[in-house]
């Protein structure tokens, strides 16, 4: 029993699994964090630039 306590207290592939998975789990927080930030962002950007063009008044050319 005693070999057995210490091949588990040696053992680190848990430990390993464990800081990939938060890894993981941090980058994947950040991506969603990211998209949620620039997504609002260009968002504005494109109702701004629409607000923009609908206020243009081209001038047309004659017809021929």
């Amino acid at each position: 029993m005693a070999d057995l306590i210490k091949y588990f207290c040696r053992d680190e592939r848990g430990a390993t699994a464990t800081e990939y998975a938060l890894l993981i789990v941090f980058v994947a927080v950040g991506i969603a964090a990211g998209a949620n930030v620039l997504g609002t962002n260009i968002s504005n950007l494109f109702s701004n630039i629409g607000t923009e063009l609908s206020k243009l008044n081209p001038a047309l050319p004659p017809l021929p």
